[in-house]
């Protein structure tokens, strides 16, 4: 991964404050770029009307009418997905299984198992920092999952499971797969503030940059490359209008950090693991990527603390 810093400790502290306060944007590659016969295929999406994304594909010109319809299909797949997982909408899985917590298993798709499964590892790993019942009563160990009947139930009454902290990522991860699957190699993909990529954009590796929301710092941005690997950035700004939960005791807090930017092989893993850092805060978090991710936090007194090699 590369990096610029500011010309002295001063600006470049103040860099760094203020880019990890921003979503991450896509590096200015534009849309059918072309060079020769390969060109790069854009589109914006909007997943379960309200999530912004991007799939971006590098293929051949002469099979554009192939790779427009395989946008099509990984759009509407994900936001197929979408709707299972979202807890706002009431005939989703997720809704049933809510409505039903304390009593029956329900049946759910194989995406929500996947989804519920993926939440449990990230909780595993992130040692309760992360847990997709937060806002209810029990926490992920009280989940319980069938895959051979395809079914899950949430042992206790009153709890809730929502998956907003991971759902950015599980999307992306979800898209970059299916577009594997149909033999492309080099794409990226952006949800929220989460990105996934495979392969190689046209003029190299991807790159995205990472500053602040007003872009006053821009020329000394935190690049980073996307190699076959997932960035997700989770911000203080994020939870000004919501409340923010300890997982660990259902309480609410305040923000324990200015801002969180990790790296992991899995999109889904990386937003779940970034959220756990943010609310475990400076000391904690640290400790939560040791082995498992690399990034960099921003406390908050405005220091960066960096994992090593990051």
């Amino acid at each position: 991964m590369t990096r610029n810093r500011g010309s002295s400790k001063r600006r470049a502290s103040r860099f760094f404050f203020a880019a990890i306060l921003a979503a991450a944007i896509l590096s200015p590659l534009s849309s059918y770029a072309q060079q020769g016969d390969i060109k790069l295929f854009s589109r914006q999406a909007t997943l379960g009307g309200r999530t912004q994304a991007a799939i971006l594909i590098v293929g051949w010109s002469r099979d554009a009418s192939t790779v427009e319809r395989l946008i099509d299909v990984v759009a509407q797949r994900a936001n197929e997905v979408f709707a299972q997982l979202d807890w706002q909408n009431p005939n989703s899985d997720v809704s049933r299984l809510n409505a039903a917590a304390g009593g029956t298993a329900v049946a759910v798709s194989d995406d929500t198992i996947a989804a519920l499964e993926e939440a449990k590892t990230i909780s595993d790993w992130a040692k309760g920092w992360f847990d997709v019942t937060s806002a209810g009563q029990g926490s992920y160990r009280d989940i319980s999952i069938d895959k051979g009947a395809r079914t899950a139930q949430l042992k206790k009454s009153g709890m809730q499971v929502r998956f907003d902290g991971m759902i950015d990522g599980f999307l992306a991860e979800y898209m970059v797969r299916l577009i594997a699957t149909a033999s492309m190699q080099n794409a990226m993909v952006k949800v929220g503030n989460v990105f996934r990529g495979m392969g190689s954009g046209l003029a190299g590796p991807w790159k995205i940059q990472v500053q602040d929301s007003e872009g006053t710092y821009a020329h000394h941005a935190l690049n980073l490359t996307v190699n076959n690997n997932a960035v997700a950035t989770v911000s203080s700004n994020e939870f000004a209008y919501q409340e923010l939960i300890n997982p660990k005791n259902k309480e609410r807090i305040g923000a324990p950090c200015k801002g969180v930017t990790l790296v992991m092989k899995n999109a889904a893993q990386a937003q779940g693991m970034a959220k756990a850092v943010f609310i475990a805060g400076p000391k904690d978090g640290m400790e939560l990527m040791a082995g498992k991710a690399s990034g960099l936090i921003v406390d908050n007194a405005g220091k960066f603390i960096r994992t090593p090699g990051f």
